[in-house]
């Protein structure tokens, strides 16, 4: 399975959209307590960053002075919207600076029920991420070994929520990114903008590719490839056909 091999260099630790830690062990899918030393960086993170974060603050409640938040479900919304608050949250994303985080640390991202928990269980081959149907994945929950972690994000309908200072600055901390989708790339299309402009490079996987017929199956690789080229993402480093609740049916 080659995106083992490109995952399982190693990773290890992270934070929810706050700053609670979830950090489940290996074994069972316990809590563990929190990494003290990891602690210390965040609150350090917070600390340096304390005026930056003011101006992400500024930027929402303007949003929710015009009255437009409910309209907003993605950052195409927002541009179309407000496009003066889109070109300031980009700059101010860009002045973010990444999370320091020990070790390898990969993240998967996607919407909901796109299978990032049951790709990390097939990874692990063993079932530690809760999977089901829905909003699963709450909080950043983070999975970790001796030098490495992999680290599953909230799994949201709305796009937005992935653009805050703590978000980005994970993004910029991670060592893998691993965006998740199971049909089209307009499923994550507005993230992948997000990271194009920030320069950060990343992986797709499309899961679920037992679901395609097998005749289709080389048509549909062929168009997702193409959406790349269409959409023009620049950060593209791997595009990985997977089934991850059956790995041993495709080479990925």
């Amino acid at each position: 399975m080659g995106i083992i091999l490109a995952v399982m260099g190693g990773i290890a630790e992270m934070v929810s959209s706050a700053v609670s830690i979830v950090a489940a062990a290996i074994t069972g899918g316990r809590e563990s307590a929190p990494d003290q030393q990891l602690l210390e960086q965040i609150t350090l993170f917070q600390q340096r960053n304390a005026e930056l974060h003011a101006e992400f603050l500024k930027i929402q409640e303007k949003i929710k002075s015009q009255g437009i938040e409910d309209e907003i479900e993605s950052f195409e919304d927002l541009e179309r919207l407000d496009k003066e608050a889109a070109d300031a949250l980009i700059k101010l994303a860009i002045k973010t600076e990444p999370l320091q985080m020990e070790g390898r640390n990969d993240g998967f991202y996607g919407m909901t029920s796109t299978g990032e928990s049951t790709i990390i269980n097939a990874l692990l081959g063993k079932a530690v991420a809760a999977v089901s149907f829905g909003e699963t994945t709450i909080e950043m929950q983070s999975y970790r070994f001796r030098n490495f972690a992999l680290h599953d994000m909230p799994g949201r309908d709305d796009e937005m929520s992935y653009f805050s200072m703590h978000h980005i600055a994970v993004w910029k901390g991670l060592t893998g990114r691993f965006v998740v989708i199971l049909a089209t790339l307009k499923e994550m299309s507005k993230v992948f903008s997000l990271l194009d402009k920030l320069s950060l490079k990343y992986d797709i996987i499309v899961n679920k590719l037992d679901t395609v017929d097998l005749e289709e199956r080389e048509y549909f690789k062929e168009k997702i490839r193409k959406e790349v080229v269409e959409i023009g993402l620049t950060g593209v480093e791997n595009i990985w056909f997977v089934s991850a609740k059956y790995p041993d049916q495709f080479t990925d």
